[in-house]
């Protein structure tokens, strides 16, 4: 009998939580998209599964201010 190759079930890679853009990096520019969304300017986000950076269910300034923070070094990472 020949053998089979077997499947290796390679996991899906996740977004880095806060890259709003999928640029692959968090930085001012997902901020800013945030902030637009915030302010009902776009209605949108590319990828609005990654901009609840501190997981409360709302997008707004505050997941915009925790980015901003990571991004100029305050925070070692993002929340939680």
């Amino acid at each position: 009998p020949t053998p089979t190759p077997t499947s290796t079930n390679t996991p899906t890679p996740t977004k880095p939580m806060g890259d709003v853009n999928d640029d692959g990096i968090v930085n001012s520019v997902d901020a800013l998209f945030i902030l637009q969304y915030d302010a009902r300017l776009v209605t949108s986000l590319p990828n609005a599964s990654s901009a609840d950076v501190n997981e409360d269910g709302t997008i707004n300034a505050l997941d915009a201010s925790l980015i901003l923070q990571f991004d100029a070094g305050f925070l070692s990472q993002l929340p939680p």
